[in-house]
């Protein structure tokens, strides 16, 4: 879609043209920009594979009280 096509149809909308067949463009445009940006942005986009969150094998092991009394310990 060019600068130009833009322009018109977002002059059609300021006049009250809007219509479904409007409507399906612009949710096939935007669709097209997001797989455009998320391209383009690589790893920087939040849901890139690279951006999983990373599981351990082994889960690590909770504070036990004894760790926990002297943290609040130090406090007081």
């Amino acid at each position: 879609m060019t600068a130009n096509d833009k322009s018109l149809l977002s002059q059609m909308i300021k006049r009250g043209r809007f219509n479904n067949d409007i409507y399906e463009l612009l949710v096939k445009q935007n669709a097209i920009n997001a797989k455009v940006m998320i391209k383009k942005m690589g790893s920087k986009w939040c849901c890139h594979p690279d951006n999983a969150v990373k599981r351990l094998d082994v889960p690590l092991p909770l504070l036990s009280d004894l760790r926990v009394s002297k943290i609040l310990k130090a406090r007081k």
